[in-house]
């Protein structure tokens, strides 16, 4: 079994993240904007918060990626309003990565698919 996922399943990985990486490098300048905003956010709920910036940099990140663990909340108004615009602009990194994911998974499963089908195509002439 491990000498399967060695073979076959590990290379299909890496090609997967090959194709990930590469698509992503397509739009690294929006995805570092993103993150940029987020940190943003982050500088904004320390400043109205009165969190330590690790915890503001923390709350932005788990509001951003919507996981929203509820352990630190915003209680001021504009902490509020901040943290609404953090969770859209997550949105749209969580949205982007899933996109990215899909495409790069959707390209190595038709690669793969496309060699077994070759492979199978030349035993079949071989038999013949």
């Amino acid at each position: 079994m491990l000498k399967h996922i060695i073979e076959k399943r590990l290379p299909l990985f890496v090609e997967f993240f090959s194709s990930f990486m590469r698509y992503a490098s397509y739009v690294r300048e929006v995805i570092v904007a993103l993150l940029l905003i987020l940190l943003l956010g982050a500088f904004l709920i320390w400043r109205f918060e009165n969190l330590s910036f690790g915890d503001a940099v923390y709350f932005s990140m788990i509001t951003g990626l919507t996981i929203g663990y509820g352990d630190i909340t915003p209680e001021t108004p504009m902490g509020k309003i901040i943290s609404v615009g953090i969770g859209l602009v997550g949105m749209i990194v969580v949205g982007l990565v899933i996109a990215i994911a899909t495409r790069s998974l959707h390209e190595t499963a038709k690669r793969h698919m496309d060699l077994e089908h070759e492979a199978s195509g030349s035993e079949h002439h071989k038999s013949t």
